[in-house]
């Protein structure tokens, strides 16, 4: 472990924040780190920078992590996890704070100049961040109160998939689920690939916590798994 320095926290309101450090981190688009807070466990976080993570407060570390302050320490581990592959076609599929690792690979993917379109929905606009950074995007709310009135479900059956050459996706587990259902009906499985978020205890394979139904490791053979792994 070692220890960073909070440069920077951009809240959105009372249960989601940004909390940049004073170090980069050497990493990848759908990694992950291990970040500590002296006074509570060790959570695994999905980077949203090179230098940063965004966490919605959930429970009483996280909650910690919105409401930390500049100059405050916190202690890493990682980064650990395999990375989003490369598209120069892509198409980001977001729900909720799963918009988190999505910024850090939209903004990969336009430095190298692909060509990228999101759906990114959340039940109201008080629970999107990120809205304002993307380009060519459709945004949904359940309520309407940003974009569209719908889902994320609603937006994805209403786009060609078949013109992507890489669909990403991040999200609540039963979006995926069933975005996993629409992908194998319209044959794009091998395409999409997903970033998944389990409890984890080391963040490097050896303690088994945060195995799925298939047998495989969400923090060493993961995060990101192609759809076909997991349908």
């Amino acid at each position: 472990m070692f220890t960073v320095r909070v440069k920077e926290v951009i809240r959105y309101g009372r249960n989601i924040a940004t909390v940049k450090f004073s170090s980069r981190f050497r990493s990848y688009p759908g990694q992950f780190i291990m970040l500590s807070h002296f006074e509570h466990e060790e959570v695994p976080l999905s980077l949203s920078s090179p230098d940063g993570v965004t966490v919605k407060a959930v429970g009483e570390t996280t909650r910690a992590l919105v409401n930390v302050r500049e100059g405050d320490i916190l202690g890493v581990r990682g980064p650990f996890g395999n990375p989003f592959s490369p598209s120069k076609n892509a198409l980001i599929i977001a729900g909720g704070i799963g918009i988190a690792p999505m910024l850090f690979l939209y903004n990969s993917l336009r430095g190298f100049g692909a060509s990228v379109r999101v759906i990114y929905g959340a039940k109201s606009k008080d629970e999107m961040v990120f809205h304002d950074r993307f380009e060519n995007a459709v945004f949904l709310t359940e309520d309407g109160s940003y974009g569209a009135q719908g889902t994320v479900i609603d937006g994805v059956k209403r786009e060609n998939l078949d013109r992507y050459e890489k669909i990403y996706v991040c999200g609540p587990e039963g979006m995926m689920s069933e975005l996993l259902e629409v992908f194998e009906r319209k044959s794009v499985l091998e395409k999409s690939e997903f970033s998944l978020e389990r409890y984890m205890r080391c963040g490097i394979g050896v303690c088994g916590s945060c195995v799925i139904d298939n047998g495989l490791r969400v923090c060493a053979d993961g995060p990101i798994f192609k759809g076909s792994e997991l349908f």
